[in-house]
């Protein structure tokens, strides 16, 4: 073949050979563009996060729900005041318990007098049927020994008779009367020795038992009455509600008169020094937060031109998947320096968690393993 000549100044045509070297050359340089590129992503580290919302809170921190439904009648303690543990915050309407508690204890004084009645009238009786069977053995003794006297009399005049019929100084009829009144005194002393008390002791004692029976009957009701009183007042303890902890109350929004539920939160106390971060984690980031883990945090008081972040580690997971309307969350306990700022407790905060790091490919393309 000749050679090709042009002559409108054009360039000459590659040859076949060198224009498919020159393309394998701009294809391998493409292909080391890519794996380069390539590689740096996958030698590029970049830190993992979740983004999570809370507030700052302290240590000691309670959240105060009333402990049965009630209607407000009194509210005690307003926002920013400090309140000590047992303190009373709100009383709930409580007619209903102090009425019953006014009937129980009632019933109780009542009872309480009848039975000191009761008890006085049985101590009064036994001692009265004691006496009276004291007084009829000494009356029986005094019996027996005037009884026992009058016999010796009777045989002593019996015998003295016996010797005046026998001289004829006295008549027959005479010591037939005297024998008959030995009999008469013979009898009466035998009878007099017979007469049994151990009866009338037995009655008494089974008195005495049946009387006691009675009392313990009394006092088992006056027990039941006094539980029934202490019920009552843990009842109407249960219309007030006090603070669990020492510290500084946010009072939540209600009135007085207004019905509220042990679901609802009425105060927040926050009590301690030492401040912690409350972050509030996605269910489904919520199984790669694990304690430990750093985080970066901004303030709602801090946001500005000068971004201000706060940092610390995740000290605490809760292990309960919790629901606030249609999203579900595990919450994270979080370290928190303050370092020289006052950060009110409330005071809200948007941070990141970090987990982990991954290559930059994986970060791009939120791929997880």
């Amino acid at each position: 073949m000749g050679d090709i000549r042009v002559t409108t100044g054009e360039e000459v045509p590659l040859p076949r050979a060198e224009s498919t070297r020159r393309r394998r050359i701009v294809i391998l340089i493409v292909l080391l563009v890519l794996i380069a590129i390539v590689a740096t992503g996958i030698f590029i580290k970049v830190d993992r996060y979740t983004v999570a919302s809370g507030y700052v809170t302290t240590r000691e921190y309670a959240e105060v729900r009333p402990p049965v439904n009630g209607i407000v009648s009194e509210i005690k303690v307003h926002t920013g005041q400090n309140v000590k543990a047992g303190d009373l915050l709100v009383q709930l309407n409580n007619e209903e318990e102090e009425a019953s508690l006014a009937e129980a204890k009632a019933r109780h004084a009542k009872l309480k007098v009848e039975l000191e009645r009761r008890k006085a009238e049985m101590d009064i009786d036994i001692e009265r049927r004691s006496v009276d069977l004291a007084e009829q053995k000494r009356s029986h003794k005094d019996e027996l020994e005037i009884a026992s006297l009058q016999l010796q009399n009777a045989q002593t005049k019996l015998k003295l008779t016996k010797e005046l019929v026998a001289k004829g100084l006295k008549a027959e009829t005479n010591l037939e009367d005297d024998m008959l009144t030995e009999q008469l005194a013979q009898v009466r002393l035998s009878s007099l020795k017979k007469k049994d008390f151990s009866v009338y002791e037995k009655l008494l004692s089974l008195d005495k038992a049946k009387y006691a029976v009675e009392i313990a009957a009394i006092n088992n009701e006056l027990s039941a009455l006094a539980d029934a009183v202490r019920r009552a007042e843990a009842r109407l303890r249960t219309r007030q509600v006090r603070a669990p902890i020492s510290g500084m109350v946010i009072r939540y929004e209600f009135v007085i008169g207004e019905l509220i539920q042990p679901s609802t939160v009425i105060y927040e106390i926050f009590g301690g020094s030492e401040n912690t971060l409350k972050l509030r984690v996605n269910e489904a980031h919520s199984t790669k937060v694990a304690e430990g883990n750093k985080y970066r945090a901004r303030l709602a008081s801090y946001h500005g031109i000068q971004r201000h972040y706060f940092r610390g580690e995740v000290s605490h997971l809760r292990n309960v998947i919790q629901v606030d309307g249609n999203s579900t969350y595990r919450v994270a306990y979080c370290t928190f320096d303050a370092g020289a700022n006052e950060i009110p407790p409330g005071t809200t905060a948007e941070a990141r968690i970090y987990y982990g790091r991954s290559c930059l490919w994986l970060y791009l393309f939120n791929i997880d393993f």
